[in-house]
């Protein structure tokens, strides 16, 4: 996927408490501060209705405009008020476009379906992102899998991926990021002797539970 340059103006505000944030946001502003290795954390504050045209993509690396300069981030929280609906506070992290970085990316089950799909499977995504390694200029926004040979009872892991050039996966190889399965039926008899069926898609939480597994003992 071709990347796309996300710019974002900024403007600095004075740090305040709980109640200056609220008349900021007020104001149609958002709150956020850009912070780096080295660097002392700024105070600044963004447009609420640039950032809802912004908020729709996938973001990473986004460049800030502050009185004309740029400064390259990746974006690191962003939180949400869920009663209000909205942006409550965004963090940035300044980088060094000559250095590294990782980030969480979204990955996308390809267009082309699992050839496991004629035989009766169902395609199941197990991790949504993967954290990976990058240049801030080679950071994917998405990465397309290819899932188009999978077929009923095969799985996909993170270590399978196709990574774009210039990308390393930091997330566990082992872990599970794609499968298809079968879904199975369980008929109980009710008490009335009718006959009630609830599908469940065993393999899938299976596979998850594995996952779970692989995670805690690579931190233990």
């Amino acid at each position: 996927m071709a990347k796309v340059k996300h710019v974002l103006n900024v403007q600095a505000r004075i740090p305040g408490g709980t109640g200056a944030a609220r008349r900021l946001r007020g104001t149609g502003l958002i709150p956020a501060v850009i912070y780096g290795k080295g660097k002392e954390t700024q105070s600044v504050s963004v447009n609420a209705a640039e950032w809802g045209m912004l908020a729709r993509y996938e973001l990473n690396v986004i460049s800030l405009i502050q009185d004309g300069k740029e400064t390259m981030v990746l974006l690191k929280e962003v939180q949400h008020n869920a009663i209000k609906n909205c942006t409550s506070h965004i963090d940035f992290q300044a980088i060094d476009m000559n250095q590294k970085i990782t980030a969480h990316v979204a990955i996308h089950a390809g267009h082309t379906a699992p050839i496991g799909e004629s035989a009766g499977g169902q395609l199941s995504q197990m991790l949504h992102e993967i954290e990976v390694s990058a240049l801030p200029q080679d950071m994917p926004e998405v990465i397309e899998v290819d899932v188009s040979g999978l077929n009923v009872g095969e799985e996909l892991r993170v270590g399978d991926i196709v990574m774009p050039e210039g990308v390393t996966a930091v997330t566990d190889h082992t872990l599970v990021a794609f499968g298809v399965v079968v879904e199975s039926a369980e008929e109980e008899a009710s008490a009335d002797g009718e006959a009630a069926t609830e599908p469940e898609v065993i393999a899938e939480k299976k596979v998850e539970e594995r996952n779970k597994e692989r995670e805690a003992a690579k931190k233990a």
